[in-house]
């Protein structure tokens, strides 16, 4: 099955109902909002949802209130690869009309376990238990679990990458190797040599490496098995594996094999500490995260069927992706996330503090803003899957703003944001607010264009931001040298497409007013310029002459329209001046 929705009640950050992540075109959903919010909350939602004997403890709860039961919602998707399972475990009574699975648990003591519960299509309500009765058969439907904290469990990690590994080997047995795997204890030499044979690890070693090396190209992961463990006769195509990692060999050598189970400890350590190779859990929390997202991507690539193993979907719970990685290999490290993320077989939720891990001209992307309210309940605002790719006009422009701003993302983490279509009013906002009201969390966003503000607005009143929006009125007409530009029948003046901007700016404010959001319009009649009496020195451009003439003004300047604006933004003074069409069409006479 494949996750689709899930829904947080009253578990222990998460207040209200009104916090739903949603998976529908997008394998990728990014989390963002304030620190110590209780975003992780989500991530050990879907933990507790998935296990079959959690107990609710009294931190659980939200506020301790134990009168508000926690309740965690999922809608899953039932795939073809579903249908095998479903018809031998009678599930299909379970299915919707539109594929889905909708099961539900409740916890309301402490100390216990939850309540199950499952939506019959038929009676269309919540009945207690169903979907097989056993909560373990809703454990293994459910997309397998990777969890990778802020502070990694090595040991947890690397347990759960030794028994994938196995799992795998013994289902290439089961399938390619039938006669011996049927005389184990006949031929355990045979079949040890087939699960240690190069070839098969060598394969995984290289396909993990593919993705490891986009980060990380002076290294290698290297996989080989553990020659220390006593051997159950019972599981002797079971060898364990361990993963280290260390600079390539100059021949290029994958990986080292050690075939023989009494090999002498003073060999192995030789070889260790010729090649620099050291285990997995002695490396920094940077390298030891990367190596488990690209180990990852071994079973993605191996879900071609090749290895025998079963397609099983996944789902990465990633804490703070961002943490221990050096800024460098921040970008490579999204490449490699949104690599794995764009397999079916793979759905990533990532609780990130860091723009620069969002690109928003990846397809099958979404954003999650998570706020918490002043009556204490907490909301999740996500954008839709297609925003940001929905054509290949928007693609495109999304992919020159980022080029523009690399920043730009930014704005997605603030709670109030300024836009602006330039240069010069971004400089002249930024220094004012960083000299008149530094304790003010207030973003500026510059949008490089007066074109691009509407679809930014677009975008963040998806958030719930506040937002203010600061543009010129432009003209009606195109003017060269003082006089209008006629169209071809020399009669008509030309019609100047910014000022027909002002319209559809208005309309975007309007529909996020009557929206639930908060949207307000100041513009400067004209153009910045003119309005302020200003003329920027050619010789040192715009930026700098407009950071100098931010540095002569100040709040007292209350003729000049930004610091009007500015005023009004950050503080409760009102011009009682509403910029809407009709206050433009009285007040912007043309130039000539």
């Amino acid at each position: 099955m494949k996750l689709k929705t899930l829904k947080i009640e009253n578990f222990r950050a998460i207040n209200g109902d009104d916090n739903v992540i949603t998976f529908n075109e997008n394998n990728i959903v990014f989390v963002f909002g304030k620190n110590n919010i209780g975003k992780s909350s989500i991530l050990h939602a879907y933990k507790y949802f998935t296990s079959p004997s959690e107990k609710a403890m009294p931190t659980d709860f939200h506020n301790h209130d134990f009168k508000k039961p926690i309740i965690i919602e999922a809608v899953f998707i039932k795939e073809e690869l579903d249908d095998k399972s479903f018809a031998g475990k009678g599930l299909d009574k379970w299915v919707d009309r539109e594929n889905q699975v909708k099961i539900r648990k409740v916890w309301v003591k402490i100390n216990e376990t939850a309540k199950k519960e499952t939506f019959d299509p038929n009676t269309q309500q919540y009945v207690v238990g169903g979907f097989g009765g056993i909560d373990t058969i809703l454990t293994n439907a459910c997309p397998n679990i990777i969890y990778i904290e802020a502070i990694p469990n090595i040991k947890a990690l690397t347990s759960w990458l030794d028994k994938e590994i196995k799992s795998r080997i013994i289902k290439n047995l089961q399938k390619n190797h039938q006669k011996e795997y049927d005389e184990a204890f006949r031929a355990v030499k045979a079949l040890q040599e087939k699960v240690e044979g190069e070839d098969l690890l060598s394969e995984i070693a290289t396909k993990a490496n593919r993705y490891f090396n986009k980060t990380f190209p002076e290294m290698e992961i290297k996989i080989q098995s553990d020659p220390f463990k006593p051997m159950d006769l019972c599981k002797a195509f079971e060898s364990d594996f361990s993963i280290s990692i260390g600079p390539k060999s100059d021949d290029n050598v994958d990986i080292a094999i050690v075939e023989k189970l009494q090999v002498i400890k003073s060999e192995i350590e030789e070889m260790d500490s010729s090649g620099n190779y050291r285990q997995f859990d002695l490396h920094g929390h940077a390298l030891i995260r990367q190596a488990i997202v690209n180990i990852l991507g071994i079973f993605r690539d191996t879900k071609d069927g090749s290895d025998g193993a079963d397609v099983k979907k996944n789902i990465i719970l990633f804490e703070e992706p961002e943490l221990y990685l050096h800024p460098s290999n921040k970008r490579r490290f999204r490449e490699t996330l949104y690599d794995i993320a764009s397999q079916d077989n793979y759905q990533i939720i990532c609780i990130s503090h860091d723009p620069q891990l969002i690109d928003l001209s990846k397809e099958h992307t979404s954003l999650v803003r998570f706020v918490a309210g002043e009556d204490g309940a907490t909301h999740i605002y996500q954008t839709k899957e297609n925003l940001f790719t929905k054509s290949e006009e928007v693609k495109e422009k999304v992919m020159m703003l980022n080029r523009f701003n690399p920043h730009i993302c930014e704005s997605f983490f603030a709670d109030e944001v300024i836009l602006v279509e330039g240069d010069t009013e971004a400089i002249v906002l930024r220094e004012l607010l960083d000299r008149f009201y530094a304790n003010k969390e207030i973003f500026v966003l510059n949008t490089g264009s007066k074109n691009n503000i509407p679809f930014f607005l677009e975008v963040l009143s998806t958030f719930k931001i506040r937002l203010h929006i600061i543009h010129d009125s432009d003209e009606r007409y195109i003017y060269e040298k003082g006089v209008r530009v006629l169209k071809k029948d020399n009669k008509t003046p030309k019609a100047n497409s910014a000022w027909s901007l002002n319209d559809t700016i208005w309309k975007s404010v309007e529909n996020i007013s009557n929206n639930g959001g908060y949207a307000k319009r100041y513009v400067s009649i004209r153009n910045f310029e003119h309005a302020h009496n200003y003329q920027y020195d050619k010789l040192k451009g715009k930026p700098l002459s407009a950071y100098e003439f931010s540095k002569t003004i100040g709040l007292d300047d209350i003729n000049l329209p930004i610091i009007t604006f500015l005023k009004e933004i950050a503080s409760t003074e009102s011009s009682g001046i509403e910029y809407t069409q009709d206050y433009l069409h009285e007040n912007v006479q043309e130039p000539y």
